[in-house]
């Protein structure tokens, strides 16, 4: 969906005071059914529907809001791409979880970090290896991205499944992916990653 046309200044603000109350939430955590209320409540906010209300219809706000803002968190709180600067909290770094999965050595490759999904280069000083990482109802895009590279490297490519709260991931649901990748010869492995308050890389 294109960007709506609005002034630069409103549109900031906007984005800055819908981004202050997703932050609020573990947005990516709240079941899509649930997420409709929130487009509801937004839509109806005088900060943020109110200052659209020239620009758009309700309905308007709310498949841009759907499409363009809310799309972009996932990566924004990634600290990756232009909309990381609406946000005030960032996912702890592939260079913070990454060395404490395969061990000490190994380190993030210099600009390797990429989306869709968000993945990079691992490498231990001689060897490189792809890892993707994302959320348990992601897994199928995460394998399908790692069997992708698995095609065309020597190494087994890596997925990680992150929870960023303190609910962990169902057991059996984590042991279904394990025989999958184990299956499709891929490594797995969980994590969970913590909030920091200011940006930790630079992408």
């Amino acid at each position: 969906m294109p960007e709506i046309l609005v002034p630069e200044n409103v549109r900031d603000k906007v984005l800055r005071e819908l981004y202050r109350q997703v932050d609020a939430l573990d947005w990516e955590e709240i079941p899509l059914r649930v997420r409709t209320t929130y487009y509801t409540r937004w839509v109806e906010d005088h900060a943020i529907g109110g200052s659209l209300a020239d620009y758009m219809t309700a309905e308007g706000m709310r498949v841009w809001l759907k499409d363009v803002p809310l799309k972009e968190y996932a990566r924004a709180v990634e600290n990756f791409g232009p909309y990381s600067r609406y946000v005030a909290k960032f996912l702890t770094p592939p260079s913070d979880f990454i060395p404490s999965l395969l061990g000490a050595e190994w380190s993030v490759q210099a600009r390797s970090i990429g989306e869709k999904p968000m993945h990079c280069v691992a490498t231990n000083g001689s060897i490189e290896r792809y890892v993707c990482w994302g959320r348990a109802r992601n897994f199928r895009d995460l394998t399908w991205a790692a069997l992708n590279e698995a095609v065309d490297s020597v190494q087994r490519p890596m997925v990680i499944v992150y929870v960023s709260d303190e609910i962990p991931i169902n057991p059996k649901r984590a042991a279904r992916f394990r025989s999958i990748a184990e299956h499709c010869g891929i490594d797995l492995d969980f994590t969970r990653r913590h909030w920091n308050t200011a940006p930790t890389v630079v992408l």
